[in-house]
């Protein structure tokens, strides 16, 4: 398998000596405005609290259980609708009948990066074979990369990158640490808000390996390096690693598709 990446000519491995790695949350941020990250990226959400509401014959809810605490007497049902959706910050809402006027209401909670931190990520793309696939690449990608590179060795990218970081990790004094990693390919499986997932995914790294469709342009390939200390309050939202001369030879220059 090949893997290219763009880059800005000044930031290319081969001028630098190494890689700039960034988390997924600065990708995040700045994904509006560089094309890069979608504002949802990482995004998930676990769980349900649930609202059950009996409406009587009078149209007078009874609260059968709310853990969101809301009280919900004489509202109907189109106010209640209405007060959750002002009240909770970006609401997946759903409503259904369970039985003669029973009504279960439940909402997907999204969980807060500070509670799952964020990976240091490199981020690559499937090769384009052709011309139409190459256009549709560029399209999805930052104007400003002005040099690509290839790479087909992905596992010793793997090992070189997680040196990187071990070596930064020494420089920078770090004595008790702990390191995720994982690499693959970004799924683009939902349009505007993410599933609810199992708790054990969620905490996973791989939460940063989804995307909305609209980015799936992009072909994108991971590498993502999750590290934690306690002896930091955080990490840099980026770090420069350096690589080896092998590290260095794997990114190869590369031409588009005539």
């Amino acid at each position: 398998m090949r893997l290219i990446r763009g880059w800005e000519s000044q930031y290319a491995p081969e001028a630098t000596g190494g890689l700039r790695l960034c988390t997924a949350q600065l990708y995040r941020e700045i994904g509006e405005e560089e094309g890069l990250g979608d504002r949802r990226e990482g995004e998930v959400r676990v769980g349900q609290e649930t609202i059950m509401v009996n409406w009587d014959t009078d149209i007078t809810p009874i609260v059968l259980g709310s853990p969101l605490g809301e009280n919900l007497q004489g509202v109907t049902e189109e106010g209640l609708m209405a007060r959750l959706s002002e009240a909770l910050d970006d609401p997946e809402i759903a409503i259904e009948q369970t039985g003669t006027g029973v009504w279960r209401i439940s909402q997907n909670i999204r969980v807060e990066d500070a509670a799952l931190g964020s990976p240091f990520l490199l981020c690559l793309s499937r090769e384009p074979k052709t011309r139409v696939e190459w256009e549709r690449l560029r399209g999805a990608l930052p104007d400003r990369y002005d040099t690509w590179t290839v790479t087909e060795d992905l596992e010793s990218l793997y090992f070189e990158i997680e040196c990187g970081i071990k070596r930064w990790i020494g420089l920078n004094e770090i004595t008790q640490h702990s390191m995720v990693r994982n690499r693959g390919w970004v799924s683009y499986s939902y349009y505007t808000i993410p599933a609810n997932a199992p708790i054990n995914d969620v905490m996973h790294v791989v939460r940063w390996f989804q995307k909305r469709r609209q980015y799936s342009n992009q072909q994108e390939y991971r590498y993502a390096y999750l590290v934690r200390t306690a002896q930091w309050e955080a990490l840099p939202s980026y770090i420069d690693i350096e690589l080896t001369r092998t590290g260095l030879g794997l990114f190869k220059p590369w031409e588009p598709p005539d």
